[in-house]
């Protein structure tokens, strides 16, 4: 049997995007941790001085409210109206948290942790998502990818996409595509870290295990590698775009679809260069 606290407990060492933690009783929704947070739980174990929680399956109810107030948090945060963009932006920084986590325990740990919404408050500061918390340490050992994305899209993602999609306007093309470069991003920066063992030739077949086997990921983008000083990075040429463009501060994200494929390997190639 995996010790999955253990497991919990690696994956968080790793960083962000892969910050996360098992709580005793995940903390309250909607509440800073003076008020909100568990037992056993503080946010300034990390120098947070205030932060808000939301309870992942409260997002996913569209009679909660929860998924809009999220997305107006963020707008503000970026100074953007609420609507579709910012509903965009926020979910893919939300996935970028949940689905890193999920692709690092199963890549590393072969253990799919339980991220179901049931399962998950996800801790916002500043306006974003920073830290996952589970309100309990389970996963399956040994489980294939089929398993953990009827976990991660089927139990959790997809139902929030259609809660955010009938709230604040994004189609579900453009928030499966969010999910797919959630997990596309993971695999992007693990194969920047060769002290992992990830070969990222050796790691483009289980990118594309993960992501082809359910056909709305499928049809997110496709991974390619590349070369570089410091040896050979996993890329991904998205098909969709997140509308990081839209932000006051934006700009197209280097696998962007809205940039031709040579935009795109510039840009890759620039970036293993500052490695």
């Amino acid at each position: 049997m995996a010790d999955v606290a253990a497991v919990i407990a690696r994956v968080d060492a790793l960083g962000a995007p892969f910050r996360v933690r098992a709580v005793v009783g995940a903390p309250d929704a909607g509440n800073s941790p003076s008020v909100g947070a568990s037992p056993g739980f503080h946010d300034d174990d990390t120098g947070v001085v205030s932060s808000t929680w939301f309870a992942a399956a409260e997002l996913a109810d569209p009679a909660s409210g929860e998924a809009l107030r999220m997305v107006g948090m963020h707008a503000a945060s970026r100074g953007m109206p609420v609507g579709r963009h910012a509903a965009s932006l926020a979910f893919q920084r939300y996935c970028h948290r949940l689905c890193g986590i999920a692709t690092a325990a199963w890549l590393l740990e072969d253990t799919a942790l339980d991220l179901q919404a049931r399962n998950v408050s996800v801790r916002f500061v500043e306006g974003t998502p920073d830290l996952v918390a589970l309100d309990r340490d389970a996963g399956t050992v040994g489980a294939g990818a089929d398993e953990l994305l009827g976990i991660v899209l089927d139990h959790h993602l997809l139902p929030l996409a259609r809660t955010l999609a009938g709230e604040t306007g994004p189609g579900l093309g453009n928030l499966t595509g969010n999910m797919a470069a959630g997990f596309a991003g993971a695999l992007r920066i693990l194969s920047r870290h060769p002290e992992l063992g990830l070969d990222a030739y050796a790691l483009l077949p289980r990118a594309q295990e993960l992501l082809n086997t359910k056909p709305e990921l499928r049809r997110g983008g496709e991974f390619r590698v590349l070369d570089g000083p410091r040896g050979p990075r996993l890329q991904y040429d998205r098909r969709s775009c997140c509308h990081w463009y839209a932000a006051p501060d934006g700009r197209f994200c280097s696998w962007c679809s809205r940039l031709s494929h040579d935009e795109r390997t510039c840009r890759f190639v620039d970036a293993m260069a500052e490695e």
